[in-house]
């Protein structure tokens, strides 16, 4: 009997998931097409809108933190939330992308929802999805991010969250997650992303990325290029919002071994999390500033429950270590130039080994010099591969990046090809970056997880 039962809540699984792959449009990547326009963007807007209105509006339920940012914004709400339940607070997260499971992105007090919850909200939310399509046809068809984004929110009020860390999943204005009414917003480090969809300069991408600063709400950011923090704080005044900005309001102390942050609440000190790398200090003090703001005044989140939270956090594919053997391999999705320099710099501190491997899958939106370039004078030898997506990048051009660089490169058919014949190599430590299907392809391969079944 038990056997039937899950075998039914798989099938209403899988047909859950079809749903959303049915609906989504970006070469099935689970998001709204980017490359549709502004003005459909728009229409994305008050699409999520409308839907959310037929739920009750659950979002105006739960006190929401809103993070955008181009490098570590994953990171930033896997600490914020890790520091909300270390303070006793029911807290939901939704992040993006999944590394195998869609449920990865509706964590309540950090456990995935449960297959058979995921099909009823997927049921529930489409009823409304429905309805909302057939009043206002002329908003178009409800994309997959937006269907997520509502069935996120649902979620976390019906699990009576006390707060829930919300990520954007694409620039910030005009992102489906921008219906949210913040108890703050935190910007993580920006970098050039997705150029063709936020804007060829960082004034653009910062801009864009702004947009989740809402009217009287708090905001805060880390240290930010010189004009990029000018469209931030432009943004910040049109509307009203107190800004804190590190090294101008608030600041931060020692590094990776332990940190301070001082700010206008008082001082966190005697800080340390259990994500590695210099970098990490950046996202974790972002984190304390943005909690701090949020519950400033209330008895909610004290010294205590910050430092329990940074030390607690956990976020499988970055800087992941996984021993076999003799060989150690480290699992990084970074896909951004700082993300390189971070992850360069976070080897440089953690792994002494003389000889060094770097297999590397990237996707065609990002650029592969400037991310590339950083890490060449750590690497050994080069394996390069196509990933499971169709929006990989060419393997032709990632070795011609690399031959560019003054490097040789092998390539394999795919991340699995890749990481067995680094394995065969003489380096003892193997590292796998790129991109998250990369690190995620690497994790199946080594036995750490199992993806999703196929919604087809």
């Amino acid at each position: 009997m038990v056997k039937q039962v899950d075998e039914s809540e798989e099938h209403r699984y899988r047909s859950a998931l079809a749903t959303i792959w049915d609906r989504s449009s970006y070469d099935r990547g689970f998001i709204n097409n980017p490359f549709a326009g502004d003005d459909e963007a728009r229409r994305g807007l008050a699409r999520t809108s409308a839907v959310l209105d037929l739920l009750g509006n659950p979002q105006e339920h739960i006190q929401l933190i809103h993070v955008a940012g181009s490098k570590g914004k994953g990171s930033t709400s896997v600490l914020l939330d890790a520091i909300l339940r270390s303070a006793g607070m029911r807290s939901g997260r939704f992040t993006s992308p999944h590394l195998h499971s869609y449920r990865e992105r509706f964590i309540v007090d950090d456990e995935l929802i449960t297959v058979g919850a995921f099909a009823s909200l997927a049921e529930q939310v489409m009823e409304a999805v429905r309805t909302a399509e057939s009043a206002t046809p002329g908003l178009g068809r409800v994309t997959a991010w937006e269907l997520s984004t509502a069935m996120a929110l649902t979620w976390f009020a019906e699990r009576m969250c006390d707060a829930a860390v919300i990520e954007v999943g694409l620039g910030g204005t005009l992102d489906a997650t921008n219906v949210i009414d913040p108890v703050v917003s935190a910007i993580t480090r920006l970098d050039f992303e997705h150029t063709a969809i936020l804007g060829e300069t960082l004034p653009e991408i910062a801009s864009n990325k702004a947009g989740i600063i809402k009217p009287r709400r708090p905001s805060v950011t880390v240290e930010q290029p010189g004009a990029a923090l000018s469209a931030i704080e432009e943004r910040a005044r049109d509307v009203g919002s107190p800004l804190l900005v590190q090294n101008r309001d608030w600041f931060v102390e020692g590094d990776e071994d332990e940190f301070a942050v001082i700010g206008t609440w008082g001082r966190d000190e005697k800080l340390q999390t259990s994500l590695v790398g210099p970098h990490q200090v950046e996202n974790a003090s972002l984190a304390v500033a943005a909690i701090n703001l949020a519950f400033s005044g209330e008895p909610v989140v004290d010294h205590t429950s910050i430092r329990a939270g940074l030390r607690s956090a956990h976020h499988p594919g970055r800087f992941e270590r996984v021993v076999r053997g003799d060989k150690t391999i480290v699992i990084d999705g970074a896909h951004t130039p700082i993300a390189a320099e971070a992850l360069r710099a976070a080897l440089a501190r953690h792994v002494s080994t003389e000889l060094l491997t770097l297999v590397v899958g990237m996707l065609q939106d990002k650029h592969p010099n400037p991310f590339l370039e950083p890490l060449v004078p750590r690497a050994d030898r080069w394996i390069v591969a196509e990933l499971d997506s169709p929006r990989t990048m060419p393997v032709d051009l990632l070795k011609e990046t690399l031959s560019a660089l003054g490097q040789s490169v092998d390539a394999a058919s795919s991340i699995a090809a890749a990481l067995d014949l680094a394995l065969e190599g003489e380096s003892n430590t193997v590292v796998v970056t790129g991109s998250l299907t990369a690190v995620a392809e690497a994790r199946v391969h080594l036995g750490l997880a199992s993806p999703d079944p196929s919604p087809t």
